[in-house]
C-alpha cells in the first residue's frame, strides 16, 4: 500500500502503478479467499475484497467474488449494487447476469428471474447453468412447455452440443419434470461421468430409482416386487459412483441421499436394523443443524415407517411453520404434501387444503397438490369441484398417470359429464390396457347413461 501511495504522488510511472495495483488486488483477493474458506470470517473477507477493489477498482474477479459472498450471506441489496457496478464495467459478464437472475429467484420474484435467465440464454444459448435454473422456474410457474425452445436453441448454437454433459443434464431435468422418467434417466446417464455435471446427474438418477413415481415413501412399502428391488440395487451402485465423485468429508446433502438409499433397502428387506440406522443418521444431522429441513423431512418419513404418525405430524408441522426457502423448495413441498396427506386421513380437510394451496403458491405444476384437493372435494361429494382439481392434476401429470386419470373419469361420471368420462377412460386404457376396474366402474356406466 505504501508503494502505491508513493506512486500516486508521482514518484513512479503509470505503468508501474497499474502493475502494482494488480499485484495488491491479487494479494488481497487471496487473503479474502482464505478468510472466507479457511478462517470462516465473512466480515474480514468482505473487507479484504473491498481493499482489493480500492487498489484496482475494475478487477472483475474480485468484484464477482464479492457479489457471490454478499449473495451467500443473504445480503441481497449489497449483492445487487455490486452486480450493477460489475455490469457497468463489463456488460457482457455472464456470471454477473446470472447472479442478478439468482437474486430475483432467491427473493421469490420468479417472473423477473425468468426474464433475466432468458436474456442470458439469448446471448449465450449454451450457458447450461442458466438453462438449468430457467427449466426449474418454468416448471414452478406452470410454463414448462416453453423449455424445449431453449433446449433446441442450445443444440443449434453449437454443433457439438449433443456431446455436452450440461445439455444432457438440462434435458434430463426437463423430461423428469414432464414425468417422462425413461428419457430423463437416459440423458442423466449420458452426463453422469462428467466432472462438472456428473454429481447432479447421479443425484437425480438415485432419486428416480428410489422413488420413480414421486410418492410418499411410506405409501410404497415393498411386497417383494422384483422390479422395485432391482431399482433399489441400481440406486445403491449409483450411490457408490456418487460417493467417489464427492469430496470428503461428505457434505450433509450427500448424507441425506445416502440415508434415503438405506430407507429404500429397508422397504425391500423389512430389516428393522436398517430403519434404526436411518433414524440415527437423520438425528445426527439434526444435532449438527437442528433446523436442517431435509433431515427433518427424512426423520418424519422414518416415523411414518415406524407407524408413529403423531411424531411424524409434529415434525412436519415444525417444517410448515418455518420460513420457506427457495433453495429447499422441493423439501418444503414434500413436507407440506406429507402433512396434507396426514390431515386428509384424519378428515381435517381445511388444514389439508391450506397446505395444498401453499404448495401451489410456490409451484403451480405441483400435480400432487391438485390431486389432494380433488381427494378432499370428492370425499365431501363436491364432484364438480373435484373434477376441476383432478383436471389440473391430470394436466400436470401430462395425462400419463393412470390413478389420476381414473379419479378424473370417476368424478366426471359423478358430475354427469359422461362424454368427458369416456374420453379419459379411453386415454387411460390406451396407455394401460389392463388398468383394473376402469371398464366396469366407469366406462360401461358412462356409455349406458348416453345411450338412448
Amino acid at each position: 500500500v505504501k508503494v502505491l501511495d508513493r506512486m500516486r504522488t508521482g514518484l513512479e510511472g503509470p505503468e508501474m502503478l497499474e502493475k502494482q495495483k494488480t499485484v495488491l488486488a491479487t494479494i488481497c483477493r487471496k487473503l479474502a479467499v482464505y478468510q472466507e474458506t479457511v478462517a470462516k470470517d465473512d466480515e474480514a473477507a468482505v473487507q479484504a475484497y473491498k481493499e482489493a477493489l480500492r487498489a484496482h477498482a475494475t478487477n472483475e474477479a474480485c468484484m464477482l467474488a464479492l457479489c457471490q459472498l454478499h449473495y451467500r450471506r443473504d445480503d441481497f441489496e449489497a449483492c445487487r449494487q455490486q452486480c450493477e457496478v460489475l455490469c457497468r464495467v463489463n456488460k457482457d459478464n455472464q456470471d454477473a447476469a446470472i447472479l442478478i437472475a439468482d437474486l430475483e429467484f432467491a427473493q421469490g420474484n420468479d417472473e423477473e428471474a425468468m426474464t433475466e435467465y432468458r436474456k442470458v440464454l439469448r446471448r449465450k444459448p449454451n450457458n447450461y447453468n442458466a438453462l438449468k435454473k430457467l427449466i426449474v422456474l418454468l416448471k414452478r410457474s406452470g410454463k414448462l412447455a416453453e423449455a424445449p425452445k431453449y433446449l433446441k436453441l442450445a443444440e443449434r448454437n453449437n454443433a457439438r452440443a449433443f456431446s455436452h454433459a450440461g445439455l444432457h443434464f438440462c434435458k434430463g431435468l426437463y423430461h423428469r419434470a414432464s414425468d417422462d422418467i425413461h428419457e430423463a434417466v437416459k440423458h442423466f446417464n449420458l452426463g453422469r461421468r462428467d466432472g462438472e455435471w456428473g454429481r447432479e446427474c447421479l443425484t437425480n438418477m438415485v432419486e428416480i430409482y428410489l422413488n420413480p413415481d414421486n410418492d410418499n415413501s411410506w405409501d410404497a412399502e415393498s411386497d417383494g416386487n422384483s422390479g422395485q428391488a432391482e431399482a433399489v440395487k441400481i440406486a445403491g451402485k449409483l450411490m457408490d459412483e456418487l460417493a467417489a465423485m464427492t469430496p470428503t468429508p461428505h457434505p450433509i446433502g450427500f448424507r441425506v441421499l445416502q440415508t434415503y438409499a438405506l430407507l429404500g433397502e429397508y422397504k425391500i428387506s423389512g430389516d428393522k436394523e436398517q430403519l434404526d440406522r436411518a433414524e440415527q443418521q437423520f438425528i445426527e444431522m439434526l444435532e449438527e443443524d437442528r433446523e436442517y429441513v431435509p433431515a427433518m423431512l427424512g426423520l418424519s418419513n422414518v416415523f411414518m415407517f415406524e407407524k408413529a404418525q403423531n411424531k411424524a405430524r409434529n415434525m412436519l408441522k415444525r417444517i410448515a411453520k418455518m420460513q420457506h426457502s427457495q433453495d429447499l423448495c422441493d423439501e418444503f413441498e414434500s413436507a407440506y404434501l406429507n402433512l396434507a396427506d396426514i390431515y386428509i386421513l384424519r378428515s381435517k380437510y381445511d388444514l389439508a387444503l391450506d397446505l395444498c394451496r401453499r404448495c401451489l403458491q410456490f409451484n403451480k405444476s405441483c400435480g400432487k397438490a391438485w390431486e389432494y384437493m380433488g381427494v378432499v372435494m370428492e370425499r365431501e361429494q363436491a364432484y364438480k369441484d373435484a373434477a376441476e382439481y383432478y383436471e389440473q392434476a391430470w394436466k400436470c401429470a401430462h395425462e400419463t398417470s393412470a390413478p389420476v386419470g381414473y379419479r378424473l373419469a370417476f368424478n366426471y361420471l359423478k358430475a354427469k359429464r359422461y362424454v368427458e368420462a369416456i374420453d379419459v377412460c379411453h386415454r387411460v386404457l390406451r396407455q394401460f390396457p389392463d388398468y383394473p376396474k376402469i371398464n366396469t366402474d366407469i366406462l360401461e356406466k358412462a356409455y349406458s347413461m348416453i345411450r338412448p
